[in-house]
C-alpha cells in the first residue's frame, strides 16, 4: 500500500521537525496558497529531495518568480536536483477560504492508495509512524481516526475540549471527500477505525495563532451557524461563551493543565463570543 502525506498550508516555512516525522511516506504533497514554501533552514532532511521542477510545473509563476523561489530554497540548504525524482510535490493553489476544496484538491494530486493529512503545526511521533506502517500492511477499515494531542512548550495537554479530540486523518484516497468550507469534515464510505498513537499538535504560540484564526474564520463560522438554523440571539451571545469556559475549564478538567489550560479555556470562550458578534454584525 502506497501512502501519501498531504499538507495544506499558507505558511512560508515548513519545519524540519514536521518533514522528518513524515519522511516514512512514499510521497509528500504540499498545497500552498501563496508563492513559495521553504523548509526550515536548521537542517536538510535525509532521504527527502525537493525538485524545483515540481514548483515550476504546478505553480503557474512567471520565470522571475520561479527563479526567486529556487534561490530561496537554495538559501535554506535544500539540494535542488533536477535529475532526481522528488519525494515532495509542491503545488501552489489558491485557498479561497475553502479548506474542503483545498483538501479535495490534494486528494486529486496523488495516486497513492492511502492519504494522511497533517497540518503544518503538527508532527507524527515515532509510535504513530510505526502504527500507520503496520496498519496499512493489512487494513481492516476504509479510514482511521487519530487522537490529536496539543503540546505547549513541551507540555502535553490532556484535558479540556481539545484534550481528547479524535479526527479522521488517514483514509483510502478514493473513499470519500471533504465537506464544509471551514472545520471541514472528511466523509468516507466504509468502516472507520481508530489508531492508538497520537498526532502531536505544537501550540507554542497558541495565543497569537488563536487570535489570527478567530479574525480569519469567525466570519465564515457565523455564516455557517445561520445556514445550520442557529441564528443570532442575545441569549447565545451572553451565555454560550460563559458555558464554553465552564465546560472546558471545570467539567473537562482544563484546570489540571495549569496556566495553559486556563488560557485555552478563555480563548475558546472568546472564540464563541466572536462568532456570535459577527452574526450580529451580519444581520445588521
Amino acid at each position: 500500500m502506497k501512502l501519501a502525506v498531504a499538507i495544506i498550508t499558507n505558511n512560508s516555512i515548513l519545519s524540519s521537525q514536521l518533514l522528518k516525522s513524515i519522511s516514512f511516506a512514499d510521497e509528500i504533497i504540499v498545497i500552498q496558497d501563496s508563492i513559495s514554501v521553504i523548509l526550515d533552514s536548521t537542517s536538510v532532511i535525509p532521504g527527502l529531495t525537493w525538485n524545483p521542477g515540481t514548483v515550476t510545473r504546478h505553480s503557474g509563476l512567471d520565470p522571475e518568480s520561479r527563479n526567486s523561489a529556487n534561490v530561496i530554497l537554495a538559501k535554506a540548504g535544500i539540494h535542488l536536483d533536477q535529475n532526481k525524482k522528488s519525494k515532495i510535490k509542491y503545488i501552489s493553489h489558491p485557498l479561497n477560504s475553502d479548506f474542503s476544496a483545498q483538501r479535495n484538491f490534494a486528494l486529486e494530486q496523488t495516486k497513492a492508495d492511502w492519504v494522511l493529512f497533517v497540518d503544518d503545526d503538527e508532527y507524527v511521533g515515532s509510535e504513530l509512524q510505526r502504527e500507520i506502517i503496520e496498519t496499512l500492511k493489512d487494513p481492516k477499515c476504509s479510514g482511521y481516526c487519530i487522537r490529536r494531542k496539543d503540546v505547549i512548550f513541551h507540555q502535553p495537554l490532556s484535558h479540556g475540549e481539545t484534550g481528547n479530540i479524535k479526527i479522521l486523518r488517514l483514509a483510502k484516497r478514493s473513499a470519500g471527500n471533504f465537506f464544509r468550507t471551514v472545520h471541514e469534515v472528511w466523509k468516507i464510505k466504509g468502516r472507520v477505525g481508530e489508531l492508538a498513537s497520537p498526532l502531536y499538535h505544537r501550540k507554542d504560540h497558541f495565543v497569537s495563532a488563536f487570535s489570527n484564526r478567530m479574525g480569519k474564520y469567525s466570519p465564515i463560522d457565523a455564516k455557517y451557524l445561520n445556514l445550520e438554523n442557529k441564528p443570532f440571539s442575545w441569549f447565545r451571545l451572553i451565555f454560550y461563551p460563559l458555558l464554553k469556559f465552564k465546560v472546558n475549564y471545570f467539567f473537562k478538567a482544563g484546570i489540571l493543565d495549569g496556566t495553559a489550560g486556563l488560557f485555552l479555556a478563555y480563548l475558546m470562550a472568546v472564540q464563541s463570543l466572536t462568532v456570535r458578534t459577527f452574526q450580529w454584525e451580519n444581520q445588521n
